[in-house]
This record gives C-alpha cells, structure tokens and sequence, in this order.
C-alpha cells in the first residue's frame, strides 16, 4: 500500500476511497528518435495551423490539460503499436539541416573550404548511441516541507496557503491536489510561490509528484532518468497507462517492500511516510519485532544457540544484555557473508536487523536522509555535524524524559522502553538491581588465565589489586570515563555500563542533576546533600562497617550495588574462606552471581539457627523421657 503510486484513483482503505488523483500521461520509449521527430515536427505543423486559424491564443487551464492529457494517452499508446509495426529498423540518411548558401554574383576564384570527402555507398550504422544517458542524480530535499504546519513561519505558512494547503493537507501527503502536477503543468503565479518554497523544477517534480504526472515516454528524458526505478518497483507502459493492473509494489506498505524496491521508492523522493500515507505500526512499531533477539539465551533452543553463538559470536552474557556485543554497532552492509548468513537464519532481514539491532547507528547522515530516518534522529537532537563526531552529541535523556514526539521518534528507530534504557534479560535472583558479575568476586588465584591478561591489560589490575576490593583506580572511573579499550575489556570481564557504573564507581563521577530521583533519594538516607556530594564530603555512615549498618541502610545500599564485601573492601582470599563453610563454590555461587552478603550472613544466621534447633530438639526430648518415667 502507498500513496501517490497509482495512476488514477487509489484505494488505500475506507478513508481513501474517493481519492481522485490527476490522470497520469505516460507512454512507451520505444519509439525511434528519428520517427519521434517526425511526429513532433507534425504535431507542431499542425498546432501552428490551428493556432494561425484561431487568430488569437486562449489560455489553457487545468482540466484542459487533463482532457488533453487523457487524449495524448490515446495517441501515445496507438502511435507506439503503428510506429514498431511500420518503421523500418534500417538508418536512413538524415536530410541536411544546414540552409543552403546564397550563389554569388560570380563565382570566387579560389573554393572556400576543402572539398569534403566523396559520400560513403551505404550509411554507417552506430552500435551505440551518440550520447550516454545522463545517470540519475535524486534533487535535494525541501525540508521546509516537512515541517509541521504549526512551526512554519508567518510569511511561508502564507505562501503554502496561496498554494492551497490546510492544516490538513500540509500533513497529508499527496492530498493536496496541487500535488498531482508537474512542474511544467503549474501556472506561473503558482511556480513562483513553490519557488518561495524552494522548489524548482527537478525538486518539484521528485519530491512532490515523484515525476507520476509525466508520460512514460518522458520517464527517460535528459535530466529525469527516473523511468528505471518505476521499473524496479513493477511499473511498465501498460500499467502505468492503465491498461494493466498496477504492480504488487503499490499494495505493500513502506517496510514490506523489498530491499530493491525501497532503495527505488527513495530514489523516487519517497520516504515511510509519504510512501505509507499513515502512520502504520505492528504491535506498536514500525515493523515485525524479531523472533528471537528478545528472549534469554537459556530460553532459546539449542539449535538457535549455535546458530548466534557460531554464526555471530554471541555468548550468554552478549546475548542477555542487548547492545553490548560489538557486532550490533555495525549496520547489515558491514557484517561478513557469514555474519549475514547466521542473521538470516535468525528471521533478520537487512532493514529488520538495521532497526532493531543497530538502530541505525552505523549509517552516514547521508544515508539517513536518503531513507528518510534523519528526521527521527534530528527530533532527538542530532544533525549532521553531531553525527559526523564535528560538535558536542545532545545529551541522551531517559525514556520517562523524553517528550511525546521523541518517544514517537525512538520508537521509529526500533528502540522499546527495555532497549532504550539498556535491556538486560540476565535473571537477578539478588538484591541488586542488576545481576552481580560473577566474574569479578573470584580471587585472584583461580581466574582463568585467559582472564587474568584481560584484567592485567589497560585495566591494570594486579593480584593485589584485584583480590582487595575497591583498590584499583579504575573502579573509581565511571563507565563513560573508560576509553573504547577498557570499555571492551570490562565487557569481556563481564561489566557494561550499568553493572560498571554500580558495583565498581556507585555513581560517585556523575553528577548530582545527572542522577535520577530515585539515586538521589537513596543517596539522601545514606546522608548525602547536594552541597556535600559537590564537595566531596563524605557523610558518617561510610566508616561504619557493613554489620553495624542498619537494616534499612544495608537495603539502601544494596540499590547502589553495596554488600559487605565491597562496603569494607575486604580480601577475596579471606571472604572465600568465610564463603567456603558455607558450602558455596567460589566459582558457583549461591543463591546470586558472585559473593553475595546475603550467603555470607545466611550462612552465620543458618549456624545460630541450627544451634537453637538442636537445643529445642533436646529440650522436647527430655520432656518425652520425664513424662513416660512419671506415668
């Protein structure tokens, strides 16, 4: 389904029933240039006779020139089938178009020019024309059309209702019957308002008609060329003139063209708007949610698993927590053939995984405009020097932040509340709000060697520094502070930014208005200000140890990632130990990833608890053994 395609009148849904479009003129480029010229020069003999017997010109208004469009059709579609079936396909010598020069009063005594060269016996046949076509060029888009008609300026909002366009129709693409014409079909007061605009006559005929009002026989003319991608999208003579059903491609909505005609619709100065007509989502986006990429990796099948683990180097860690993976930074063109092969097989398409995997992020703003996604990025505070890295990138807000045009906007780049936030499907069984990493709270002695040269690396972790918690300076850099190669050293550790950002730096590099409400109010009961946050200053209840915090206080902390180990710093040598009589494995822990106090204290309130059982157990027996003594 789309929106201006269809030559007459289009049936887009009960709405858009009684659309009437201007008739479209379109013939045939079959004919020969040298018949095309003779056809011409007729017609034009025969406009000149009428007009000379008329005496005076009349005006041509715009319902002539669709009765006059609708006849050309006629002519056009009849002249095709005469002229295939008369002409002869053998060159023929053009006559001379030179005027023959006047005799002289006596003839010169010498010739004027070298004689020329005696004529050939038979004509010389080309096999190629004179000229090369002139390869497409797309206008430049006119942006101010775009903008809501609220936001226009006095003097263009004026200008666009001389125009007639409403509130309506400024929104409603191709329901302004202005629309249905090309530039050459436009009268001169309305050619110079469009100009105010900043149309001419390729933009005009691109961007507002998408060159539908031309004749299929101008669709290759010298500074158009646009007949190739009505070919790619199904089009042909007989259904562009309506004799023949129009192509499969009319009826389908923006994203379930095919990657081949998208690219021809955006050649044609369409984008998803003005192609769709409408807004139109599934479950709330602008295309089919992936199959599998939202589910956790221990809920996928084993032949999924292998597939993105082989295929497309997922692990469980790069698969639960979605943006991660360094793949998803690259668009589909930059992912191998294999990489590719394993999308597919995951029900990806290139425009699907662009969506919903890369959001788009591995584009050019070029290219963004070319499809028309630069809209959606400029709504969120982008253009193209921000994206080109040339100046300050706007400040990325939370979902609850943004307003409702910038949600609409996300969510016209696939983006979900989940991923916008950072979806992490990792099962958290602790008091966290993420899922501890596992990887981190093992001592230094049974890392995997592989894990050790990671840490070792631009982290600069030693043995010391890794087994006593908090004491490497890294863990006070927040995520953002990390260069790329610490960021992807951390990540192979098992961190992303939320996890880095809370059980390594506890917020402490942001800034007090860069926390949300809620850290703010966690970090009030642990008795900080905002005067004593700026100043570093911080409060009492830090130097006391994680068993003399209150109930409420230990919870509170929980929420910035505190537990007893990392509030004290303690050794993880010594806290393994400790961990040990408890009957957890280092390497396993239990119930949570990683050394949770709560196992630590479970483990001493399990002991008390054990003891106050046995001593019960006792108390009933004895009583058992007294009471059968005495009765």
């Amino acid at each position: 389904m789309r929106n201006q395609t269809a030559p007459l009148i289009r049936s887009i849904g009960s709405m858009d029933s009684q659309r009437l479009q201007a008739p479209m003129n379109r013939t045939n480029r079959q004919l020969s240039f040298t018949a095309a010229k003779l056809f011409a020069t007729s017609l034009a003999l025969f406009a000149s006779a009428e007009a000379s017997s008329a005496g005076s010109s009349v005006p041509i208004t715009k319902n002539d020139k669709q009765i006059i469009d609708m006849k050309e059709d006629s002519v056009e579609q009849a002249t095709v089938s005469t002229f295939n079936s008369t002409i002869s396909l053998n060159a023929t010598i053009s006559p001379s178009l030179a005027s023959t020069a006047n005799p002289s009063a006596s003839p010169s005594s010498t010739p004027s020019a070298e004689p020329s060269s005696p004529p050939s016996s038979s004509p010389t046949l080309s096999s190629a024309p004179s000229s090369a076509p002139v390869a497409y060029s797309r206008p430049p888009r006119v942006d101010i059309r775009y903008v809501p008609w609220i936001d226009l300026p006095a003097d263009i909002a004026t200008t666009a209702t001389l125009l007639n366009y409403t509130y309506e129709t400024w929104a409603d693409y191709g329901e302004n019957p202005i629309e249905n014409l090309n530039w050459d079909r436009l009268s001169r007061t309305e050619k110079q308002l469009a100009g105010i605009l900043g149309y001419e006559r390729q933009s005009w005929n691109c961007w507002q008609n998408h060159y539908q009002s031309l004749r299929w026989i101008d669709l290759d003319n010298e500074g158009i060329q646009s007949k190739q991608w009505w070919e790619a999208l199904g089009w042909d003579i007989s259904s562009w003139n309506r004799y023949d059903d129009p192509p499969l491609s009319n009826d389908k909505y923006w994203y379930f063209l095919s990657e081949e005609e998208r690219f021809a619709a955006a050649q044609l100065c369409y984008f998803k708007r003005t192609w769709d007509e409408a807004d139109v989502y599934v479950d709330g986006f602008p295309m089919n949610k992936p199959t599998y990429r939202y589910t956790n990796w221990f809920d996928l099948d084993e032949s999924v698993r292998s597939i993105a683990s082989d295929g497309l180097k997922y692990d469980s860690f790069l698969w639960n927590v979605v943006g991660v993976h360094d793949l998803e930074a690259r668009d589909w063109k930059h992912l191998t053939p294999v990489e590719q092969k394993a999308a597919k097989l995951l029900d990806f398409s290139q425009v699907s995984y662009d969506c919903w995997i890369n959001h788009y992020s591995g584009y050019s703003w070029e290219e963004l405009q070319f499809y028309g996604i630069d809209f959606f990025y400029a709504i969120l505070g982008w253009n193209d020097q921000s994206w080109a890295g040339l100046e300050e990138t706007p400040k990325k807000k939370s979902w609850k932040q943004l307003n409702e045009e910038e949600r609409m906007a996300a969510i016209e780049l696939c983006y979900s509340f989940e991923t916008w936030e950072g979806y992490d499907m990792t099962v958290n069984h602790g008091p966290f709000p993420f899922a501890k990493p596992k990887i981190r709270y093992v001592q230094w002695s049974v890392l995997p060697e592989e894990m050790q040269i990671i840490a070792n690396g631009s982290l600069g972790y030693t043995e010391e520094k890794w087994n006593n918690l908090g004491s490497a300076k890294i863990e006070t850099l927040g995520w953002d502070d990390l260069t790329d190669e610490q960021q992807s050293d951390a990540i192979a550790l098992g961190f992303y930014k939320k996890t880095w950002d809370c059980f390594h730096s506890h917020y402490r590099p942001y800034d007090w208005d860069d926390l949300n409400t809620s850290q703010q109010d966690i970090f009030r009961q642990l008795g900080w200000s905002e005067a004593s946050w700026f100043n570093n200053e911080t409060p009492s209840s830090y130097e006391r140890r994680w068993d003399r915090l209150p109930d409420t206080e230990q919870s509170v902390a929980n929420a910035i990632c505190y537990f007893e180990d990392n509030w004290d710093r303690n050794n993880l040598e010594e806290a393994v130990q400790i961990a040990d009589t408890t009957g957890s494995s280092p390497m396993n822990p239990t119930p949570t990833q990683g050394l949770d106090p709560s196992v630590l204290n479970n483990g001493r309130r399990n002991s008390a608890n054990t003891f106050q059982n046995f001593f019960a157990a006792c108390c009933i027996a004895l009583s058992a053994v007294v009471w059968m003594i005495f009765m």
